[in-house]
């Protein structure tokens, strides 16, 4: 019966002893993990950050393609400078109360005559 005492406590200290060895390795690698999980949360923010950054840099080039078309040019020269082709006749909307001279008569010519 000594005998069986004396395994029956060499089995619970292994037990033990295995037990604070592997809560020893959870105190080591749980900073570890801890730390992975962050950087993991922060990958995932930064790849969001990334498409949305992606998405405008893609509606930036599509601006530059329109601003940069004849089409834009064309119509920011009518609206803004108040050009017209050859041909044309500009009409300009009246403003309530307000008196406006009639427009330059524009020639064809670079130089105004």
């Amino acid at each position: 019966m000594a005998r069986r005492h004396r395994r029956g406590c060499f089995n619970k200290r292994r037990l033990l002893a295995f037990s604070l060895l592997g809560l020893a390795l959870c105190a080591l690698f749980l900073p570890t993990e801890a730390k992975i999980l962050r950087m993991q949360g922060e990958l995932r923010q930064l790849q969001r950050e990334e498409r949305a950054l992606l998405q405008k840099q893609q509606e930036f080039k599509e601006k530059i393609r329109f601003y940069s078309s004849d089409a834009y040019v064309e119509e920011a020269a009518r609206r803004d400078l108040g050009l017209v082709k050859p041909g044309e006749v500009l009409v300009l909307p009246a403003v309530p109360g307000k008196v406006q001279p009639p427009p330059k008569k524009m020639s064809n010519s670079p130089y105004g005559d």
